[in-house]
C-alpha cells in the first residue's frame, strides 16, 4: 500500500502548478486531468491491473504516462499508432522529461526489422542482383558503400535515397528471409544489435505494428524481450483492435512471391549450378501476376474471394500459379541446396507459402477471405472474425501492468466498443475530460436542407453552405472526407471557385502539405482518413473543419461484411456493435482536429443530415466533445466574426 502511495503521490507533486515540471520545463501549464491520469497509472503499476483510460485533448496524456513509468523504475514497454509519435517520444518528450527529472534512464526506440539495413542482403545484391532499373542497382551500390560510417543502420541515416525506392526491398530483411543466426554479419547486424540495445534498456520504444508482428513471429525477438517488462502502456490505442486483427491473419502477396523467386536465383550461383530453369520460372512468374491483377474485374480494391473465386479467368490464373510454385519446389528438392544456408531458408518460405495458399484455397468459417489491389501487386487475407480470446490469452500469458489510453475510446461514456473486441471486460476504467473550454472556443454547425448523402446532387449542395463559411474564416480550413473519390470530386469543384489556396492530399507528401499550411495561414486543405488524426495545428491558421459525411465503413468492404455477418449469426446487430462505434471512434479523431491548445478557436461543421434525422444520431452527438450548436448560418458567421482573425498574418 505505501508504494502506490509513494509513486502516486510524487506524480501528483511533481505535475502540480508548483511542481518540478513547472520550473523545469518552460510552459509547462499544470492541467488536473493529466495529474488525475498519472495517478490512476502509478496505482496500475503498483497492483499490476489493466487500465483503460480515455484523456480527451489536451490532457497532456504522454507525460502522465511517462512520468509514473520513469519513476517507479520499473522496465517499460511503450507502444504507438504511428512512427511519427514514436519518433516524437524518443528524440523529444523522454529526453525532456529524464532531463527535468534529473534521472539517468536508458531509454531505446526499437522499428520493425524493415527500418534497419540489411548487410548481408546489401552485398548479396551489389554482387549478384538483377534490378528493375539501373537506378535501383546505382542505390544498392550506394548503400553498400555507407555501411561502414552508418551508425544505427537505419534507412532514416539515408535521406538521400527517396522514401518510395524499390532498392528498399533489396536492402532491408524480412522474417522470411532473414538467415538469422546462420547468416555471416549475424555478429555486426544492425538490428541484433538494436534488440541488444532494447534489452539492456529501461524503457523501450515501439508501435503497435511492431508489438503484434514481434508477439506473433517470436522471430522478432519478443520472445526474449517481453519476459522482462513490468509496464507496457499502448498510446493511439484506439487503433489496436484493427492492428491486432491484421497481425493475428493469414496473408500472402503476390510481392512476397516474387522477392522470393529473386531470392532464389541470387543464392543460387553459390552452388555452381545452371540457372536457366530458374530464369525461366521467374519469366512465366512475372506474367502471372500480371495476369493475376488483370484477372479481378471489380473496381473496389478490396474485395472477397467468393467473389473473385467466382470469376474463371480468375481461377484459371491462380492455377497457374500454383503450377509454377510446383516447379520451384522441383529446382529446390536438389540434394546440394543443404550447403547453402540462404537456398535452405528459401526452401522453408517456399513450404510455408505453400501451406499459406493451401489453407487459403480451403474454406474457412473462423477467417474472412479476402484480396486486396495495389498498382503492382494483390495480396491475399484471411482475417478472424473476432480476436478477443485471442489479446486476452496474450495479457494473462504475459503478467504486468496494462494500460490503454487515447482521446477516443468511450461512445457516449461507455468503453464497450473498445474493450469488448479486446476481452478487456475486467479492465479498470477511467475517462477524463478535455480541460478546453469547448463553451468559448468552439461552435458545432449543422446545415438544413441537406439531401442524403447518397443523393447525386450532395456534394453541389453541401458546397453551398460550406463556401460561406470558409469566406468569412478567410481560409484556414480542414476539408476532410471519408473517401477519395468526394474528394477528387469536391477538388474538381472548387479548383476554380476558391480565393484561397487549395492543398489536396496526394499532390505532395503529408509533411510537406501540413508545413505549407501552417506557412500559408490562408489555406483549405482537402483530406481523407490520413488526416483525420494525427495532426496537430495550432493557432488561427486552422480556424475551421469541415467533415462531409459520418464516416461508417463502405456496406461493400469485405472485412465489414464479413463481421457484419458473424454478428449477426450469433444474434447481435452489426450495426450497433461494429458499424457505430466504429464510425464514433473515427468521427471523435476527426472533430479533434480544431481544438489543439487553451488559445485556439473555430466552427466544426458537420454536414451529414443523418447526425440530425436518425435515431443514432443522439448517440454520436453524445459522444462528441460539449460544443454548443446551431444550425443556422448566421449564427456561425456572428461566431466567425467574433473571433476576429488576424488576416496581417497570412503570408504571400
Amino acid at each position: 500500500m505505501e508504494e502506490i502511495t509513494s509513486l502516486a503521490e510524487s506524480c501528483r507533486r511533481i505535475l502540480s502548478e508548483k511542481g518540478r515540471l513547472s520550473t523545469a520545463i518552460p510552459g509547462f501549464v499544470a492541467r488536473a486531468p493529466q495529474s488525475d491520469l498519472a495517478v490512476a497509472i502509478a496505482q496500475a503499476i503498483a497492483q499490476k491491473t489493466i487500465l483503460v483510460a480515455e484523456a480527451g485533448t489536451g490532457t497532456g496524456k504522454t507525460f502522465a504516462y511517462l512520468l509514473p513509468c520513469l519513476l517507479s523504475g520499473k522496465k517499460a514497454l511503450i507502444s504507438t499508432a504511428t512512427k511519427t509519435l514514436q519518433d516524437q517520444l524518443f528524440q523529444k518528450d523522454l529526453p525532456t522529461l529524464v532531463r527535468a527529472l534529473g534521472l539517468s534512464a536508458r531509454i531505446q526506440n526499437l522499428k520493425g526489422r524493415a527500418n534497419y539495413i540489411c548487410q548481408h542482403r546489401v552485398q548479396l545484391h551489389a554482387e549478384e542482383g538483377q534490378f528493375q532499373s539501373p537506378q535501383c542497382a546505382h542505390e544498392v551500390l550506394h548503400i553498400r558503400d555507407k555501411l561502414s560510417q552508418m551508425k544505427d543502420g537505419e534507412r532514416s541515416e539515408l535521406p538521400e535515397i527517396n522514401e518510395d525506392s524499390p532498392v528498399w526491398n533489396y536492402v532491408t530483411s524480412t522474417t522470411d528471409n532473414c538467415l538469422g543466426a546462420e547468416c555471416p554479419n549475424h555478429e555486426t547486424c544492425f538490428l541484433v544489435k538494436a534488440r541488444k540495445r532494447a534489452m539492456d534498456a529501461d524503457i523501450v520504444v515501439i508501435n503497435h505494428h511492431l508489438f503484434f508482428a514481434d508477439t506473433r513471429l517470436k522471430q522478432e525477438g519478443f520472445g526474449e524481450l517481453l519476459p522482462g517488462v513490468d509496464v507496457i502502456v499502448f498510446d493511439e490505442a484506439h487503433q489496436l483492435a484493427e492492428i491486432a486483427t491484421h497481425f493475428n491473419g493469414e496473408r500472402i502477396g503476390t510481392r512476397q512471391f516474387a522477392d522470393l523467386v529473386d531470392d532464389i536465383i541470387g543464392e543460387w550461383p553459390v552452388l555452381d549450378l545452371a540457372n536457366q530453369p530458374l530464369k525461366a520460372i521467374r519469366n512465366k512468374s512475372d506474367k502471372v501476376m500480371d495476369e493475376l491483377l488483370n484477372s479481378i474485374p471489380f473496381r473496389e480494391d478490396r474485395v472477397s474471394w467468393d467473389e473473385v473465386h467466382r470469376n474463371k479467368t480468375f481461377r484459371d490464373v491462380w492455377d497457374s500459379w500454383l503450377a509454377i510454385k510446383e516447379e520451384l519446389l522441383a529446382c529446390l528438392s536438389d540434394e546440394h541446396i543443404a550447403e547453402v544456408p540462404g537456398l535452405v531458408r528459401c526452401k522453408e518460405r517456399l513450404l510455408e507459402l505453400d501451406q499459406t495458399l493451401l489453407s487459403f484455397s480451403q474454406s474457412a468459417k473462423d477467417k474472412i477471405r479476402w484480396l486486396e489491389r495495389f498498382k503492382q501487386t494483390l495480396v491475399f487475407h484471411a482475417t478472424p472474425f473476432d480476436i478477443a480470446q485471442t489479446f486476452s490469452n496474450l495479457l494473462r500469458h504475459h503478467e504486468c501492468t496494462y494500460v490503454f489510453t487515447s482521446a477516443t475510446l468511450t461512445m457516449a461514456s461507455s468503453f464497450d466498443c473498445f474493450c469488448k473486441p479486446l476481452g478487456l471486460g475486467s479492465a479498470q476504467t477511467l475517462l477524463l475530460p478535455s480541460p478546453f473550454n469547448f463553451q468559448d472556443q468552439a461552435l458545432l454547425y449543422m446545415p438544413r436542407g441537406l439531401p442524403d448523402p447518397k443523393d447525386s446532387g450532395y456534394y453541389e449542395a453541401l458546397l453551398e453552405r460550406a463556401l460561406p463559411v470558409i469566406n468569412a474564416c478567410g481560409g484556414r480550413c480542414f476539408f476532410l472526407f471519408t473517401s477519395h473519390k468526394a474528394l477528387k470530386l469536391v477538388a474538381q469543384m472548387l479548383s476554380n471557385t476558391l480565393d484561397y489556396p487549395l492543398l489536396i492530399q496526394g499532390s505532395e507528401a503529408k509533411p510537406i502539405l501540413l508545413e505549407r499550411f501552417r506557412q500559408l495561414g490562408n489555406a483549405v486543405l482537402l483530406g481523407t482518413a490520413t488526416f483525420w488524426e494525427g495532426v496537430d495545428v495550432k493557432g488561427e491558421a486552422l480556424s475551421c473543419v469541415i467533415i462531409d459525411k459520418l464516416p461508417f465503413a463502405s456496406p461493400v468492404d469485405p472485412v465489414t461484411r464479413g463481421r457484419m455477418a458473424f454478428l449477426k449469426e450469433k444474434g447481435l446487430s452489426g450495426f450497433d456493435e461494429l458499424s457505430l462505434p466504429n464510425a464514433v471512434i473515427a468521427l471523435k479523431q476527426g472533430v479533434g482536429r480544431l481544438i489543439r491548445d487553451i488559445t485556439d478557436k473555430g466552427v466544426l461543421m458537420i454536414a451529414d443530415p443523418r447526425l440530425t434525422s436518425r435515431e443514432y444520431g443522439r448517440n454520436i452527438l453524445a459522444s462528441l466533445p460539449q460544443i454548443p450548436r446551431t444550425r443556422d448560418e448566421r449564427k456561425v458567421l456572428h461566431f466567425i466574426k467574433e473571433l476576429a482573425l488576424d488576416y496581417e498574418t497570412v503570408s504571400d
